[in-house]
């Protein structure tokens, strides 16, 4: 299987679910070529908290960002221009895992900080993908094996092992590891 543009994957941490208050702590992407899946690039920063007293606590308890971290990293509108120059928009496809909450984020950002979104309206969603495929082979039949709902399932059925979970860089990267071994078996 062959996709017409590479697909960039991007996983971000924010300090909350709620684009309206919460905010951008890490964004992370992985480029991968659109013939063979391998990572061609990648992107991985944190950056500058404006709002922690807002955090929410159970989302900095997944996803374990401590504020020294954050303290010592560039501001957002200065992560977003890096992230901008990295990768040709025209060229890719966004790619995400799950809801569409990180696309909700990263559209606000560059729209707060009026930087100009030349990425494609269409996205990779692979949650969906992956349930799909999942469905067509019969394998969402049995919740008690799989249910189907969670990464950390994924990476069990498809033998996927992470050191970091929830960190941006290491969830782009068993994403991708989980798409080859899908693709691979198409």
């Amino acid at each position: 299987m062959n996709f017409k543009k590479d697909i960039l994957l991007i996983d971000l941490e924010m300090t909350g679910l709620d684009v309206s208050k919460h905010e951008i702590i890490q964004l992370s992407a992985v480029l991968l070529d659109k013939k063979s899946l391998e990572e061609k690039a990648y992107f991985n920063a944190y950056a500058k908290s404006r709002r922690w007293k807002d955090r929410d606590l159970e989302s900095m308890r997944v996803n374990g960002v401590k504020k020294e971290w954050l303290d010592a990293s560039p501001d957002l509108v200065s992560v977003l221009r890096e992230f901008s120059l990295k990768f040709n928009p025209r060229d890719v496809i966004l790619s995400y895992y799950g809801g569409p909450l990180d696309m909700d984020f990263l559209r606000a950002a560059y729209g707060k900080h009026k930087i100009q979104w030349l990425f494609d309206y269409h996205y990779f969603n692979l949650w969906s993908f992956f349930y799909g495929y999942l469905a067509a082979v019969n394998q969402l039949k049995n919740t008690r094996k799989f249910t189907g709902f969670s990464l950390e399932d994924l990476m069990r059925k498809y033998k996927v092992k992470s050191v970091n979970r929830h960190d941006g860089l290491e969830d782009c990267r068993v994403e991708a590891e989980i798409l080859r071994k899908i693709i691979k078996h198409t």
